[in-house]
Protein backbone atom coordinates (compact mmCIF):
# COMPACT_ATOMS: atom_id res chain seq x y z
CA UNK A 1 0.00 0.00 0.00
CA UNK A 2 1.51 3.29 -1.11
CA UNK A 3 -0.73 5.58 0.94
CA UNK A 4 1.03 5.02 4.26
CA UNK A 5 4.59 5.88 3.10
CA UNK A 6 3.20 8.80 1.10
CA UNK A 7 1.32 10.13 4.12
CA UNK A 8 4.46 9.64 6.20
CA UNK A 9 6.53 11.63 3.71
CA UNK A 10 3.97 14.45 3.73
CA UNK A 11 4.01 14.38 7.52
CA UNK A 12 7.82 14.54 7.61
CA UNK A 13 7.89 17.50 5.22
CA UNK A 14 5.15 19.21 7.23
CA UNK A 15 7.06 18.62 10.46
CA UNK A 16 10.27 19.93 8.93
CA UNK A 17 8.48 23.07 7.77
CA UNK A 18 6.86 23.52 11.19
CA UNK A 19 10.27 23.40 12.85
CA UNK A 20 11.74 25.82 10.32
CA UNK A 21 8.79 28.20 10.72
CA UNK A 22 9.00 28.28 14.50
CA UNK A 23 12.73 29.03 14.21
CA UNK A 24 12.07 31.80 11.70
CA UNK A 25 9.43 33.32 13.98
CA UNK A 26 11.49 33.33 17.15
CA UNK A 27 15.18 33.44 16.24
CA UNK A 28 16.94 36.79 16.80
CA UNK A 29 18.67 36.70 13.41
CA UNK A 30 15.39 35.91 11.67
CA UNK A 31 13.61 38.73 13.49
CA UNK A 32 16.30 41.17 12.38
CA UNK A 33 16.04 39.92 8.78
CA UNK A 34 12.25 40.32 8.72
CA UNK A 35 12.59 43.83 10.11
CA UNK A 36 15.26 44.69 7.54
CA UNK A 37 12.87 43.51 4.82
CA UNK A 38 10.25 45.91 6.15
CA UNK A 39 7.89 43.25 7.46
CA UNK A 40 6.72 44.00 10.98
CA UNK A 41 5.42 41.78 13.72
CA UNK A 42 1.88 41.35 12.39
CA UNK A 43 3.01 40.46 8.87
CA UNK A 44 5.59 38.02 10.17
CA UNK A 45 3.02 36.34 12.44
CA UNK A 46 0.43 36.17 9.65
CA UNK A 47 2.90 34.54 7.26
CA UNK A 48 4.11 32.18 9.99
CA UNK A 49 0.56 31.21 10.97
CA UNK A 50 -0.35 30.53 7.32
CA UNK A 51 2.75 28.37 6.89
CA UNK A 52 2.07 26.40 10.08
CA UNK A 53 -1.56 25.87 9.07
CA UNK A 54 -0.49 24.88 5.54
CA UNK A 55 2.06 22.38 6.86
CA UNK A 56 -0.52 20.86 9.20
CA UNK A 57 -3.18 20.61 6.48
CA UNK A 58 -0.66 19.19 4.00
CA UNK A 59 -0.03 16.22 6.28
CA UNK A 60 -3.63 14.94 6.01
CA UNK A 61 -5.11 13.18 2.98
CA UNK A 62 -8.39 15.11 2.90
CA UNK A 63 -6.77 18.56 3.16
CA UNK A 64 -3.57 18.05 1.18
CA UNK A 65 -4.53 20.47 -1.62
CA UNK A 66 -5.51 23.29 0.75
CA UNK A 67 -2.28 22.75 2.67
CA UNK A 68 -0.25 22.82 -0.53
CA UNK A 69 -1.84 26.10 -1.63
CA UNK A 70 -1.08 27.73 1.73
CA UNK A 71 2.46 26.37 1.73
CA UNK A 72 3.15 27.51 -1.79
CA UNK A 73 1.82 30.99 -1.03
CA UNK A 74 3.92 31.38 2.08
CA UNK A 75 7.01 29.99 0.37
CA UNK A 76 6.58 32.54 -2.42
CA UNK A 77 6.30 35.37 0.12
CA UNK A 78 9.35 34.09 1.98
CA UNK A 79 11.27 33.82 -1.30
CA UNK A 80 10.39 37.43 -2.07
CA UNK A 81 11.73 38.47 1.34
CA UNK A 82 14.96 36.51 0.78
CA UNK A 83 15.44 38.03 -2.67
CA UNK A 84 14.77 41.50 -1.27
CA UNK A 85 17.52 40.88 1.28
CA UNK A 86 19.91 39.79 -1.47
CA UNK A 87 19.81 36.12 -0.45
CA UNK A 88 19.23 33.08 -2.61
CA UNK A 89 16.02 31.24 -1.66
CA UNK A 90 17.04 27.92 -3.24
CA UNK A 91 15.98 25.97 -0.13
CA UNK A 92 12.45 27.35 -0.44
CA UNK A 93 12.37 26.15 -4.04
CA UNK A 94 13.43 22.71 -2.86
CA UNK A 95 10.60 22.68 -0.28
CA UNK A 96 8.10 23.74 -2.96
CA UNK A 97 9.33 21.04 -5.37
CA UNK A 98 9.15 18.38 -2.65
CA UNK A 99 5.61 19.46 -1.74
CA UNK A 100 4.56 19.52 -5.41
CA UNK A 101 6.01 16.04 -5.93
CA UNK A 102 4.18 14.67 -2.90
CA UNK A 103 0.95 16.35 -4.01
CA UNK A 104 1.34 14.78 -7.46
CA UNK A 105 1.94 11.34 -5.95
CA UNK A 106 -1.03 11.72 -3.60
CA UNK A 107 -3.23 12.61 -6.55
CA UNK A 108 -1.88 9.76 -8.65
CA UNK A 109 -2.38 7.20 -5.87
CA UNK A 110 -5.91 8.50 -5.27
CA UNK A 111 -6.81 8.25 -8.97
CA UNK A 112 -5.34 4.74 -9.15
CA UNK A 113 -7.28 3.58 -6.13
CA UNK A 114 -10.53 5.08 -7.45
CA UNK A 115 -9.95 3.34 -10.79
CA UNK A 116 -9.34 0.04 -8.98
CA UNK A 117 -12.56 0.45 -6.99
CA UNK A 118 -14.52 1.28 -10.17
CA UNK A 119 -13.09 -1.72 -12.01
CA UNK A 120 -13.60 -4.12 -9.09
Amino acid sequence: MVRVPLAGARGLLGGWLLAATVTSLTGPAALAAWSAAGIGGFGRLAIGFAEILGAALFAFESTVVAGFVLLLGTLLVAAFVHIRLGESPWHLGAYALAAAGLLYLAHRVGVGERAGVAAG
